[in-house]
């Protein structure tokens, strides 16, 4: 449909979208702020001295190892959940059951707790970016939503590198204990903004489907043997989804980035302590600029896949790739200096 057949610009209708933009953005940076505690409380957990642990490097390994397991599996598990219940049940159990994990993983001195709980913490995790996604397409149509996801994905960006910042900050002020206790009630007020501010859809708000709205054709994922009663949600468009060869492809791919992505993330502060005698605060604000240079990343391969490579987006992701080894290769080679 042409753009003369929408709905004029509705302002109660722009007040939701941009609402559930911002909340929704809110939310999966929130995440972040007990994902991260961890990483950073590492440095003390890790000393045999005062407060510590005395935890070792393998059994922060085996702890982390418990985290991405449950995160996995949880991936899965709360996507089709966020297609059958919605995103608001599933974020907010996931995200309450996050701060209640962080809140005993600070009040935790055995490894093999620690080691249950992180996975705990996985699993509410993998609740956010797959139902939050689903939340945001909601409420923005096909046309637009290239644009809206591309700022909407700052929020893992900047809530990694406020949330390094965060735990390091208060674990040096108060001890690592509050490294996992201070952002886990601020998540908790992230909930309670949550329950306030969010809607599955347009249709709770009692507006028409974004669709609707933009006068824009439904986008449906259908096959010619796939009835309409099984568009969402069903086991039949999950197996579609799964077998998919494309899927397939960019599911291997990933799951080959995730090592080195999270080996950064989970360990960059306690090898600057290491390296550069960091404290907890210096160590969590050098090592989120990992993620805050992120999105400049994503704008720069997305110009660059548009003016060099006719808007192919595998040659840059290639590059980035072999860029992205050659770094971690010569990493453990740099001097050791401020």
């Amino acid at each position: 449909m042409g753009e003369s057949q929408s709905h004029p610009k509705d302002r109660r209708y722009e007040r939701w979208r941009w609402q559930v933009f911002a909340i929704t953005w809110l939310a999966y940076a929130g995440f972040y702020l007990t994902r991260l505690s961890f990483s950073v409380a590492k440095i003390e957990m890790g000393k045999d001295s005062g407060t510590g642990l005395g935890l070792s490097n393998e059994w922060m390994g085996w702890i982390d190892g418990a985290y991405l397991t449950a995160y996995a599996v949880g991936q899965f598990f709360w996507g089709i959940c966020g297609d059958r219940h919605g995103t608001r049940k599933v974020i907010l159990a996931s995200m309450l059951c996050s701060v209640v994990a962080a809140l005993a993983m600070g009040a935790s001195s055995m490894p093999i707790l620690l080691m249950a709980l992180l996975g705990i913490q996985g699993l509410c995790q993998a609740g956010g970016w797959a139902p939050l996604t689903k939340n945001v397409s909601y409420f923005f149509s096909q046309r637009e939503r290239g644009t809206v996801m591309g700022l909407w994905c700052t929020n893992y960006a900047l809530g990694g590198f406020v949330a390094s910042v965060y735990a390091g900050y208060f674990g040096d002020l108060w001890g690592w204990r509050y490294a996992f206790y201070v952002p886990a009630a601020t998540l908790l007020v992230i909930w309670l903004l949550f329950i306030w501010l969010q809607r599955n859809k347009p249709e709770d708000a009692g507006l028409p489907p974004i669709e609707e709205y933009h006068g824009e054709g439904e986008a449906v994922l259908l096959t010619d043997e796939m009835p309409a009663e099984e568009r969402e949600g069903s086991w039949k468009v999950i197996l579609e989804v799964c077998t998919n060869p494309m899927v397939l492809l960019l599911a291997a791919v990933y799951f080959f980035i995730k090592p080195a992505r999270y080996a950064i993330l989970f360990w960059a502060p306690k090898y600057l302590n290491e390296r550069l005698g960091t404290n907890m605060l210096e160590s969590g604000a050098i090592s989120g600029l990992f993620q805050l240079a992120g999105p400049i990343s994503v704008l720069a391969g997305g110009v660059l896949s548009d003016k060099l490579f006719g808007s192919k987006r595998n040659p840059v992701s290639i590059i980035c790739l072999f860029l992205l080894a050659g770094a971690l290769f010569v990493l453990d080679t740099l001097p050791k200096t401020g």
